[in-house]
């Protein structure tokens, strides 16, 4: 939403890539069906629950496997509908590494580990911070986490769309979505079960709903590969109503 809104009040209308975007939402539509699956058969509390732990443990092998496929169809099969290097306002100019790649990679390599340490305190004050300030628990993992968290990622992906290059911002924002979706979540899964801690895919059917709705919008807006400051101000309202949403969820405690 904030690619297309900031890029819109700068250029009159934006192109990306319709396969790249189909792709992604395909993808996050799948997600939302293994999210519905667990749902018939106990409450998202009852973690325990030995269908939910099945039907969810093989949804999430079925997730990376199709996340699998994308990295695929992305990097080998269809590398050429990918190549943004003419795209946007900048005449295809060719721009220079500031950093050699053994640099950023170490660099990448140093950030991760200062984040791993640092996201263990970060859990273990969430109980804390939600107890006194009284927010709800949905709020602080759904809104404020992923926006503190994800704060240079969102800057980066707004810059890039007002520098008239869709394909990379679209990248970065839907591409986020769907590696979380079909990646992190279903692996976070299968880590439990490998670890012999009962995690699964059965979360609040608000929650799913409002997921698959999102999902819906967002698809709604990438059916034409086309973008203006309109469609980015639809989605950043959609944004502020979940957020409304789940700022008076009431979540009922997990059994241990």
């Amino acid at each position: 939403g904030g690619c297309f809104f900031f890029g819109g009040l700068k250029y009159k209308e934006q192109k990306f890539n319709a396969t790249a975007a189909t792709a992604n939402m395909g993808l996050l539509a799948l997600s939302g069906i293994a999210l519905v699956l667990p749902t018939p058969f106990a409450s998202y509390y009852e973690v325990h629950d030995e269908h939910v732990l099945l039907v969810s443990r093989v949804a999430a092998l079925f997730l990376i496997f199709m996340y699998v496929q994308l990295l695929v169809f992305q990097l080998k099969t269809h590398a050429d509908i990918f190549d943004d290097s003419g795209e946007g306002g900048g005449g295809g100019e060719t721009e220079l590494a500031v950093l050699p790649f053994w640099g950023a990679l170490a660099g990448l390599l140093v950030t991760t580990l200062l984040v791993t340490v640092f996201s263990e305190f970060l859990v273990d004050s969430i109980d804390g911070f939600v107890e006194e300030s009284g927010i709800s628990r949905t709020f602080v993992g759904i809104i404020i986490l992923p926006i503190v968290g994800n704060a240079v990622e969102h800057v980066t992906a707004i810059t890039v769309a007002m520098k008239d290059k869709m394909d990379l911002a679209m990248g970065v924002a839907v591409g986020s979505c769907t590696q979380i979706s079909l990646f992190v979540v279903p692996l976070t899964v299968l880590v439990g079960w490998a670890t012999d801690r009962d995690m699964n895919l059965n979360f609040p059917h608000f929650e799913v709903i409002l997921f698959v709705l999102s999902v819906f919008t967002v698809s709604v807006v990438l059916s034409t590969p086309k973008s203006n400051w309109l469609e980015g101000s639809l989605l950043m309202s959609t944004y502020l109503l979940l957020a409304l949403g789940f700022w008076f969820e009431n979540v009922t405690n997990y059994d241990r």
